[in-house]
């Protein structure tokens, strides 16, 4: 791909766009191997970038979602979503503190393995023909929402 042909750089977007909209997620697990490996930032600027530009894609994308599932079915799990977001982002705090201070080297390898986890997650993490049940309640629910929050970032 020609690094300067902004149609060419438009239809990456376009394309990353539509995956991350497929999946629901902002389109960064697809986005950050592009700004490195095709658009050659290095580690830390491409994080940093890839942070800024999910944010945008997700606030641009809640007014159109909002009218497809109703605010009520989302809010009735406001205990996961308030203990994850806490997690999350204390999790983005501290990560991103991490980021600054690890060496080139160990920060590509553990954007990898990051990366392979993610795909490993999409590929097995659901199971149309087994019954979805919430696994945790009360404060256990919110140590493990916690926990994941800050692990997951």
């Amino acid at each position: 791909m020609n690094k300067r042909n902004p149609l060419a750089i438009f239809n990456a977007g376009a394309f990353v766009g539509s995956l991350g909209g497929l999946i629901g997620l902002g389109g960064a697990e697809f986005r950050l191997p592009l700004l490195i490996g095709v658009f050659g930032f290095s580690a830390l600027p491409a994080i940093i970038l890839n942070k800024a530009m999910s944010l945008a894609v997700v606030a641009a994308a809640l007014p159109f979602r909002a009218n497809v599932v109703p605010w009520l079915a989302v809010f009735s799990h406001w205990q996961i979503i308030i203990t994850l977001l806490a997690g999350s982002l204390i999790g983005a705090w501290l990560g991103a503190g991490w980021a600054i201070k690890l060496k080139s080297r160990l920060l590509y390898r553990l954007l990898a393995v990051l990366l392979v986890f993610i795909a490993l997650a999409l590929l097995m993490g659901h199971h149309p023909n087994v019954p979805s049940h919430q696994l945790f309640t009360g404060i256990t629910l919110a140590i493990v929402g916690a926990i994941a929050g800050l692990v997951l970032v």
